[in-house]
C-alpha cells in the first residue's frame, strides 16, 4: 500500500479534517499530515502556534501516531510555491497527494501523483467559519471540532488571557 500526504492549516482542526484523516487511513498504509504555515501564529488568520496544532492533531489520533500509520510535521510557508513543494518532498517520503485545494494540487502537479478530494461539509466544517463563530462567541463552533479540542481551545484562550493581564 501507498502512503498519503495531507496538507493543512488547522487553525483549528476540526471533523472535516478528522474524517478526511480517516478515510486515508482506510486507503493508505500511511498517512503523512504536514501543518502547513508552521511559522505563523497568534494572528486573526493562524491563531494557533504549530505546537498547539500538532497537539490537536496528537489528542485524536494518538493510537495511528505510535502505530507510526501516521507521521505529523511542520513546514513553515516558503517565497515560492516551488521551493515550498520542493521542501515537503525532500522531508518525506510520500506516493501521492491527497487534497481538496486546488492551489495544493497545483503546487504538486509534475512532481507527484496528486488525487483531488471533496470536502465534507466544508461550508460549514471549515476553519474560517469556526474561527469567525468563536470571535462570534457563537458557541456552535464546539460542535464543529473534536471535544478533546474544543476543552483544549478553551484552555489555550484562559492561558493567553492570563498571560496577557498587566501584572
Amino acid at each position: 500500500m501507498a502512503t498519503a500526504l495531507f496538507i493543512a492549516r488547522f487553525q483549528p482542526m476540526h471533523k472535516g479534517h478528522e474524517r478526511a484523516i480517516k478515510s486515508l487511513l482506510k486507503k493508505y498504509e500511511k498517512v503523512v499530515i504536514v501543518i502547513a504555515a508552521a511559522d505563523k501564529s497568534r494572528n486573526e488568520r493562524n491563531p494557533f502556534t504549530v505546537e498547539e496544532r500538532k497537539a490537536m492533531i496528537e489528542m485524536v489520533f494518538s493510537k495511528e501516531i505510535e502505530q507510526g500509520k501516521i507521521q505529523v510535521i511542520p513546514i513553515e510557508d516558503k517565497t515560492s510555491d516551488e521551493e515550498w513543494a520542493n521542501e515537503i518532498i525532500s522531508k518525506v517520503q510520500f506516493d501521492e497527494v491527497v487534497t481538496a485545494s486546488d492551489w495544493v494540487a497545483k503546487c504538486f502537479e509534475g512532481k507527484k501523483v496528486v488525487k483531488k478530494a471533496k470536502l465534507y461539509k466544508g461550508d460549514i466544517l471549515n476553519s474560517t467559519n469556526i474561527r469567525r463563530m468563536i470571535k462570534e462567541g457563537n458557541q456552535e463552533w464546539k460542535k464543529l471540532v473534536n471535544k478533546k479540542i474544543a476543552n483544549y481551545i478553551y484552555e489555550i484562550a484562559l492561558k493567553n488571557f492570563f498571560y496577557s493581564l498587566p501584572s
